[in-house]
């Protein structure tokens, strides 16, 4: 759905998705492994893996799999292009959360399972989901943006937070260092030829 600004009195009407936008989130959505998310009242969005399924978002996350806070209510979900890292559409999801070993809780599961990468116990990855993760449909609800995806589209990244992992200041240590230590040693080489 698609958002308009109501005559004077500032709520929002919707509309729902038209059939070009609809297909634009599947296919942006389809495919790529992994979307960005922002929850209400975050600052900055969160990579997530998930899949495409039953028209939305599929993401599990909990114990032992992907950390995210509880999503609820609804979310900014941005797709980005896997060739360029440009943003390709961006769009409102309402959260559906499923409940365990329910037949669409069962579904979403069995898509997630095949598409999860690197998975330590497949055999009781079900069972670990039912009991300590959580399974969310993310439905898409409105287009915020529609970019064309190429190189020029700004990817609207904020600066890295800070912390002890990040390098704003001065350059790391071994930045040219390689490089230096090889002039330098082809330096001597040449002096002890002459």
């Amino acid at each position: 759905m698609t958002t308009h600004p109501a005559q004077g009195n500032g709520q929002q009407l919707r509309r729902p998705l038209s059939p070009v936008e609809a297909a634009l989130v599947a296919e942006a959505c389809s495919r790529s492994d992994v979307v960005w998310l922002k929850p209400a009242g975050a600052e900055r969005y969160q990579a997530v893996w998930h899949t495409w399924h039953d028209d939305a978002v599929a993401v599990v996350y909990g114990s032992g799999e992907q950390m995210l806070p509880m999503l609820s209510g609804e979310l900014e979900v941005m797709a980005r292009s896997k060739d360029t890292g440009a943003a390709v559409i961006g769009f409102l999801a309402h959260v559906d959360t499923l409940t365990a070993h329910t037949p669409e809780w069962d579904a979403a599961a069995t898509v997630l399972s095949a598409a999860r990468l690197n998975a330590v116990d497949v055999a009781q990855q079900r069972e670990r989901w039912a009991s300590g993760a959580v399974i969310s449909l993310l439905r898409p609800i409105a287009v915020t943006v529609a970019a064309e995806g190429d190189d020029e589209t700004p990817a609207g990244a904020l600066p890295p937070p800070g912390g002890p992992g990040t390098t704003t200041e001065r350059e790391p240590f071994h930045l040219g260092g390689r490089l230096r230590r090889a002039l330098r040693l082809r330096r001597r080489r040449e002096n002890d030829q002459n």
